[in-house]
């Protein structure tokens, strides 16, 4: 008989398996550890006295995790008839775990203070990675020999055994700071922890630092009232702060301490908060090593958390922390939550490199990622870390600025590649499907076990004549125009005057007033709004189709009848929601199909998505599960093509 421990874990990753791999050997007790597509079994033998000692000892060396569910255990006569997955030996770029963390704040460590701590597990691999097989000399780390103690890791470490980044401070990557006029090294434990200490009493005194972090360079600094915090990421150095900071369920509050370390928009429950950021505001707990140590440091000083912003490396700031190994950073994953719903919304990290099928054995290019072929694997992750592969088909997202030569080169679009990625993950190729997608345009999609075709488009739409579409749309709409001229002339002229394509909502949230931009100031803003029912927006005005002039001038008559904003983003969203709902299940039973497919970053908002769900009633709608809902899913479905 056998002692069965099972964890729910819905990915394909390995790192949490391989965290139990390197335990069960590091304490040297038979047992067994195997990963099907939706949890993971550990196996022991019933008579083994070590049980309970593992399971105490277990709680400590795994982190938390978003893919991560219940656990529970019990007996059984025979081993679990599961194939555990494959390993492929991918590069990772998560947060740190327990054990590794220890190690950086233990004194006693040869890696205190050294912010590029990591194992087989954990840590900012990825950002090292110049090129596939995964190894040493494929990565930045080709430059660094290990230490003797490094070396003797690799042989006896299970954490670490034959580790491709294993580095230490003796052996590993300098830190330096500049102000301008001097540089301070950080080479040991003193210099390391010196460097942080600075760094930190510089941000509490209202100073800027530019840091080089494995996820890119980010401007930090302490948030004053009058700031612009558009593009600022609120980074809480303190766990215990969260909830009384931030209106948090369970869910979030797990999340945002995860492993994984996403950024998600979380609503606002201090004055001082509400102060800096309003309703909401993108929060993030600290994920790489330089950005943890900087958190433990301010935390020191009594400050619980401070504000970042994604740069470019030659952003002005009274501070540069850096380091000399070359790094190809990810754009970082935004998350979002509805209830027990879980959508990557945008962004790389965590969900890439992945590895796809691909019978076709065709290359896809789409949004700076590709889905290549190495050593006959097929590997989706940044067009950087690939070499040229000799395949029978390019496909390539339409509009991409790239030409590849190829003589069978295809362009795709976005929609319906983003559909297919819904599909393949559901295992749904091949069966009938109706689909929304919905980023800056609305379209309504049909799958017919082959291909997807456009249902209901769009009506086509074009800024550069904004303001004489609106006026010809039906009879007054010129007196529409006019009277939003005569009381909005500033906005009404910086609208009339905008050159080249602009997204419909930048337009919609010029009109309303708002801020800052676009459908995320949109999003933020409908969070301000607490009543139990909007106002109906236009969202068609012939043959079924979404109609941008229509939609524009219905919110251009509830500006002028001075109707508050966050009523109007809010109504934006219900509307459309509406408008999903109504259209959704007439195309599900005309064409005889039960698979209804939502793809599209607009969906991550929760005034549409739970609007969409309760009109589609018995229709339960499917989005992508381990992808992004946004254009970061179309390289992997352009595959099913």
């Amino acid at each position: 008989m056998y002692f069965i421990f099972e964890i729910e874990f819905k990915s394909q990753k390995s790192y949490i398996k391989n965290l139990i791999q390197s335990y069960i050997e590091q304490i040297g007790i038979e047992a067994e550890v195997i990963q099907s597509s939706k949890k993971i079994y550990i196996t022991i033998d019933k008579d083994n006295s070590q049980i309970e000692s593992f399971l105490l000892g277990l709680e400590a060396v795994l982190p938390a995790s978003i893919f991560m569910g219940q656990s529970k255990h019990y007996f059984i006569d025979d081993k679990p008839n599961v194939t555990d997955i494959e390993d492929y030996n991918l590069p990772l770029n998560i947060s740190m775990c327990p054990n590794c963390q220890k190690e950086m704040f233990d004194i006693s460590s040869n890696r205190y203070y050294y912010p590029f701590t990591s194992c087989n597990s954990c840590g900012g691999q990825l950002p090292f990675v110049q090129k596939y097989p995964f190894n040493r000399k494929n990565s930045s780390f080709k430059f660094l020999n290990p230490c003797p103690s490094c070396q003797e890791e690799l042989k006896n470490n299970p954490f670490r055994k034959d580790y491709q980044l294993i580095s230490c401070l003796e052996c590993g990557v300098n830190l330096k700071m500049n102000d301008g006029k001097s540089e301070r090294y950080a080479n040991d434990k003193g210099s390391y922890r010196k460097l942080f200490e600075v760094a930190s009493k510089a941000i509490s005194k209202d100073k800027t630092i530019l840091v080089k972090t494995l996820n890119g360079y980010r401007k930090f600094f302490a948030p004053k009232v009058g700031d612009n915090l558009d593009k600022a990421i609120l980074l809480f150095c303190d766990s215990s702060s969260l909830n009384s900071k931030l209106m948090l369920i369970p869910q979030e509050f797990n999340t945002l301490l995860s492993i994984e370390r996403p950024i998600l928009r979380i609503s606002t429950k201090s004055d001082d908060l509400k102060e800096l950021f309003g309703s909401s505001a993108y929060v993030k707990y600290p994920d790489d090593g330089i950005t943890i140590l900087l958190a433990k440091e301010l935390l020191t000083l009594g400050i619980k958390y401070v504000c970042y912003e994604e740069v470019e490396a030659d952003e002005n700031a009274d501070f540069l922390i850096d380091f000399d190994l070359p790094i190809e950073p990810q754009k970082d994953t935004k998350l979002f939550i509805n209830q027990d719903k879980t959508l990557f919304v945008s962004g790389e990290r965590i969900v890439y490199p992945v590895v796809a099928d691909n019978p076709k054995k065709v290359l896809t290019i789409a949004n700076g990622l590709v889905a290549s072929i190495v050593d006959d694997t097929t590997i989706i992750d940044a067009m950087e870390r690939f070499e040229s592969v000799d395949v029978r088909e390019v496909r390539v997202l339409e509009n991409e600025p790239i030409e590849t030569g190829h003589r069978r080169e295809r362009r795709f679009k976005l929609r319906e590649a983003s559909m297919l990625s819904v599909l393949k993950e559901h295992n749904l190729i091949g069966q009938k499907a109706v689909g929304v997608h919905f980023d800056s345009n609305l379209y309504f999609l049909y799958y017919n076990g082959a291909k997807v075709v456009d249902v209901i488009k769009p009506i086509e739409f074009n800024n550069s004549n904004l303001w004489e579409e609106i006026a010809k749309l039906r009879d007054g709409s010129d007196r529409l125009v006019k009277n939003y001229k005569n009381k909005f002339p500033k906005t009404y002229d910086e609208l009339e005057n905008l050159n080249g394509e602009i997204d419909i909502f930048i337009i919609a949230s010029k009109i309303i007033g708002l801020s800052s931009v676009g459908i995320d100031a949109i999003s933020k803003e409908a969070l301000n709004f607490y009543g139990k029912g909007g106002i109906a927006i236009d969202t068609r005005i012939k043959d079924e189709r979404f109609d941008n002039y229509a939609f524009l001038a219905s919110i251009i008559s509830y500006k002028l009848a001075d109707v508050e904003p966050a009523m109007l983003c809010y109504s934006i969203y219900e509307s459309f929601g509406d408008y999903i709902g109504e259209i959704i299940p007439q195309m599900s039973k005309s064409l005889e199909t039960r698979n209804i497919i939502l793809s599209g970053a607009s969906f991550a908002n929760q005034a549409l998505y739970a609007r969409v769900e309760k009109n589609i009633g018995i229709y339960k709608p499917l989005t992508n599960i381990n992808l992004p809902i946004g254009k970061e899913n179309a390289v992997f479905g352009a595959l099913y093509l």
